[in-house]
Order: C-alpha cells, then sequence, then structure tokens
C-alpha cells in the first residue's frame, strides 16, 4: 500500500469518526435541551402552581377582609340603632303618665333605707308630701329618686336613668336580639 492509501484511508476512518462523533455530539445536545425544556416546563409548572396558590391566599385574605369589614359596618349600625333604642326609651321615660310616674315613685320610696331623699323638680310636691322633713332638695334627672345618709356618704340611686342604664345594658343581647333577629346580613363576601 501505498502512502496516499494509507493517507485516503486515515482521512478517511477520521472523517468517518469526527461524523460520528458529530452524531453523539448533536445526540447529546438534543438529549440536554430535551432535558432542559422538560426542567423548564416544570419550573413553569411550580410556579404557575404557586402563583395559584398565592392569588388563591390573596383572594381569601381579601375576602376575610371585606367580610371583617361588613361585619364591623353592621356592628356600628347596630350600635347607633340600639343608642337610639336607648334614648327613647328615656324619652319615653320623661313623658311617662303623672299618674304611673306617682306609682312608680311611691315604690321606690317604700325601698328607701337612706335618711335624705332629693328628685327633680317636677316631682317635688309628690315627693315632699310622701316623706315630709327627709326631702332635701331637687336634683337634675328625668324622674326617680336619690337618696343619701345624714352624713353624705353613703349614697342611694333610684333615678330613672340610673334604673334604664342598669336594665338596657344588663339585658342588651336580649334587646340586640329582639331588634335584629328578624334582620340577617342579607350578602356575605365568599369566592366563587
Amino acid at each position: 500500500m501505498d502512502i496516499s492509501t494509507v493517507t485516503k484511508k486515515v482521512i478517511y476512518d477520521a472523517k468517518k469518526i469526527a461524523k460520528d462523533y458529530d452524531k453523539e455530539v448533536e445526540e447529546k445536545k438534543t438529549n440536554k435541551l430535551k432535558e432542559m425544556d422538560i426542567a423548564i416546563n416544570n419550573l413553569k409548572l411550580k410556579k404557575q402552581e404557586a402563583l395559584k396558590e398565592k392569588i388563591s391566599l390573596l383572594a381569601k385574605i381579601e375576602v376575610s377582609k371585606t367580610n371583617l369589614e361588613i361585619k364591623r359596618k353592621r356592628l356600628k349600625m347596630e350600635y347607633d340603632v340600639l343608642e337610639e333604642i336607648f334614648l327613647a326609651a328615656k324619652n319615653r321615660l320623661g313623658n311617662i303618665d303623672p299618674n304611673q310616674r306617682e306609682t312608680i315613685l311611691k315604690k321606690l320610696l317604700s325601698s328607701v333605707e337612706l335618711e335624705y331623699i332629693f328628685s327633680n323638680k317636677k316631682d317635688e310636691n309628690y315627693i315632699r308630701k310622701q316623706v315630709g322633713e327627709r326631702y332635701k332638695g331637687n336634683v337634675n334627672i328625668i324622674s326617680g329618686i336619690l337618696t343619701e345618709d345624714a352624713a353624705g356618704k353613703i349614697k342611694e340611686d333610684f333615678t330613672f336613668e340610673t334604673i334604664l342604664s342598669y336594665v338596657f345594658e344588663n339585658n342588651l343581647k336580649e334587646i340586640r336580639d329582639i331588634s335584629f333577629s328578624e334582620v340577617e346580613y342579607g350578602f356575605k363576601c365568599s369566592l366563587l
């Protein structure tokens, strides 16, 4: 064999090895690109899931905030209405029928244990007739009586305002239930 044949054979074999190597490199490159595509797609899916979860969480938070705001506004409205009910009751007590007022005052006087008695100007004549010298003057109240001992240290408050406040505060839940029992929220924010 001559040198040119050997050279041609070596060149041919080298080209074949190079071609095989190129094929192998191309296959490796294709496989690597496929792996990268799969990894990228997996990352995209994970990011989408994370984003969906984040959006869902944000939506739930927003719904909770909205529902809390609805409850706050409802409680404020209920408080305002209850305050109006209290003021209306107080006004009605101020305009109670005189005979009914005297009946109530008589019952209050029957429970008095202290020496001195005070009332408003409107009830002064009636109270004075009932207690005589024990009557010590009038105070700024709707009606009812205030009493105190001779030293002025012990006092009892039987005023309509105090009695109303006591009854109202101790029965607030029942008053609220009666006032708002048929009224429901009517709407509530929720996720679709």
